[in-house]
């Protein structure tokens, strides 16, 4: 049974009859173009953007869930955070468990080392690198232990060694029977790390399978409106512009 799915999800003029599920135990690479409805259907999935059809969160109509309820079972990580105040890190992490409005530190501590920022939960968020933060931030989402995690780019502008941290991270938790939906430009990364993707583009769904059965070149050229090149034999797999 799917954790989480949209049925026939639409938002004017932005996303066209969207059906998706999302399984316990993998993670969904949510691919295409800039524009494409990527951020649209995770804001509708994650019950922040209003929209046709239905989304339905563990056999639970998503609308009629308390926010309470969807806040225990789903976390949404945004492509951009910041804090207004200087906080400390383990602070900021912590905000992950306001929807059981408890601080449970075993919790937190578990987030943190599976995000890797343990080392800095004394320091103040705002002394970070962009890198170290998007951890922080990811961890902030852990610690809330939410059944589906939806994240938006989470390793955009990062570099090699935060994109890694950011992916593993992401698909340790999906080990452990979570359901996990991310939004990513880097195709190679996508095909290397993700069980199945969903190919958007210009507001439809176009192709949702495994990496091979949904990375085809032709329809990539076509979608991103360049050559592409595809080798999914090679480790890592390659998925490139010409």
């Amino acid at each position: 049974m799917a954790l989480m799915s949209a049925q026939n999800v639409s938002v004017e003029n932005r996303i066209h009859s969207v059906t998706l599920s999302l399984h316990a135990g993998e993670v969904i690479g949510l691919i295409g173009p800039n524009g494409s409805g990527k951020s649209t259907l995770l804001n509708c999935m994650a019950g922040l953007l209003a929209c046709k059809g239905e989304v339905m969160l563990q056999s639970q109509t998503l609308s009629t869930m308390n926010p309470r309820q969807r806040a225990q079972t789903l976390g949404l990580l945004p492509q951009r955070s910041n804090s207004a105040w200087s906080l400390l890190v383990r602070d900021v992490v912590s905000l992950g468990r306001l929807p059981w409005g408890d601080e449970n530190s075993t919790v937190i501590d578990q987030a943190m080392r599976l995000a890797q920022v343990t080392e800095f939960a004394n320091r103040s968020i705002d002394t970070l690198s962009g890198g170290e933060q998007a951890r922080v931030w990811l961890a902030r989402v852990l610690a809330g232990q939410p059944k589906v995690l939806l994240a938006d780019e989470p390793m955009a502008s990062l570099d090699l060694l935060y994109q890694q941290s950011i992916i593993h991270t992401l698909c340790e938790y999906a080990t452990q029977g979570h359901a996990v939906m991310v939004a990513v430009h880097d195709l190679s990364l996508a095909a290397r790390y993700c069980n199945r993707l969903a190919l958007m583009s210009q507001g439809r769904l176009l192709a949702v399978g495994t990496p091979s059965e949904v990375l085809h070149p032709t329809v990539l050229s076509q979608v991103y409106g360049l050559d592409v090149m595809v080798n999914l034999n090679t480790n890592p797999p390659v998925v490139v512009a010409r």
